[in-house]
């Protein structure tokens, strides 16, 4: 075998060894940390939950199904009007653990509860405004997915819907507060998002600022 083709085997390996210790020694690193806060957090008192960002829904959602519902939506309609009487906290984007070290590990429970009285309220809303588009109601339409947008939802079909809502109404506008609502969008679908609504704009746009946008 060639010297010159063997010092580089052998130079490759004493390298991928010394990589692998390194990902090993910072993976246990990295666990130790993980267990250490998660016990710290364990350990947390319950602390008030006073500064939680409560979402109470607006009158003129509450009031769309006074008097009649739809049959195709009366769950959903039915879970707006229980909304109103709990507690509601979009918390999707802090982990347990972090939660945890911030209200205690005696209120996860609730705390999980209210986020998923948040996620339900989300898929609720869009499911509602799904069915005012198909009916080309769109005064509903933008009523309860623009509301989705203003908490905070991150459902690809609440963007897709009202930017198809904008986009036959000629609104022009519409797409550049969608964006900068999912701009600020805490997840993993932020990207996703944000790609759709970039892709929607008009030619002449400066890809390059959407991009930095995106991975922002």
């Amino acid at each position: 075998m060639n010297f010159a083709i063997l010092a580089s085997i052998i130079v490759f390996c004493i390298w991928l060894a010394y990589e692998i210790k390194k990902h090993n020694k910072k993976q246990k690193k990295g666990t130790a940390a993980f267990w250490e806060k998660e016990m710290k957090a364990d350990a947390t008192r319950k602390q008030p939950l006073d500064d939680l960002n409560y979402i109470v829904l607006p009158e003129e959602i509450l009031n769309v199904f006074v008097e009649e519902i739809p049959d195709p939506i009366e769950d959903s309609a039915k879970f707006i009007q229980h909304a109103a009487t709990v507690k509601i906290v979009n918390l999707g984007y802090i982990t347990n653990t972090d939660l945890k070290l911030r209200y205690g590990a005696a209120n996860l429970e609730i705390l999980s509860e209210y986020d998923q009285n948040f996620t339900l309220l989300a898929r609720h809303l869009q499911t509602i405004g799904e069915y005012f588009y198909e009916q080309k109601d769109y005064a509903n339409t933008k009523l309860f997915l623009e509301y989705a947008v203003s908490i905070q939802s991150d459902l690809m079909g609440t963007y897709r819907t009202l930017a198809s809502v904008y986009n036959e109404e000629g609104n022009t506008a519409g797409l550049d507060y969608l964006i900068s609502n999912a701009s600020l969008l805490p997840g993993l679908t932020k990207g996703p998002i944000l790609k759709y609504l970039y892709d929607l704009r008009p030619e002449g746009t400066n890809e390059q600022e959407s991009i930095l946008d995106i991975l922002d």
